[in-house]
């Protein structure tokens, strides 16, 4: 398979031309758009990301899951407020240190993202089927590599 006219080969990524940069940048985001659209009516992508480490990490402090989101303690803890207000989280005591409050995942919560890690899974096999057998090969060579991407945490 040959690469798309726009794009040149490169020794490194420093040496990608914009054009190739850009599509690849909007692929990805109008990707990430469309599975958000999954999403329950109410909940905030903010509120959503939040829920989902809290869900993923399991118990955890307001401090420790702000510094997980990438954002300021006061903004998590509204984020977190307003979750605790809808019932998706709950604050219990830090066995080991009363003065600390964790949060962590109601079965509502549970429920609702498994539903929507479901619905979004499913949506992206619906659009992976209707990949030609060489581009679905592709898109899934490229996996590890993104999964690295972002796993080194480079912005």
């Amino acid at each position: 398979m040959t690469p798309p006219p726009t794009h040149r080969r490169t020794e490194s990524a420093s040496e990608l031309d914009d054009d190739t940069a850009s599509r690849l940048r909007l692929a990805v985001m109008r990707l990430a758009r469309r599975l958000r659209q999954e999403s329950p009516p109410g909940i905030t992508p903010s509120q959503l990301s939040a829920l989902a480490s809290v869900d993923h990490l399991g118990p955890i402090t307001i401090g420790d899951l702000a510094a997980h989101e990438n954002v300021q303690p006061p903004s998590i803890s509204r984020i977190v407020g307003t979750l605790e207000g809808d019932g998706w989280v709950e604050r219990i005591g830090d066995d080991s240190d009363r003065r600390v409050a964790l949060v962590r995942a109601t079965p509502k919560a549970h429920r609702e993202l498994a539903r929507i890690r479901q619905e979004r899974n499913a949506y992206l096999a619906r659009r992976l089927a209707l990949l030609d057998p060489e581009d679905l090969i592709a898109v899934l060579a490229a996996l590890p590599a993104l999964e690295k991407m972002l796993r080194d945490g480079e912005r």
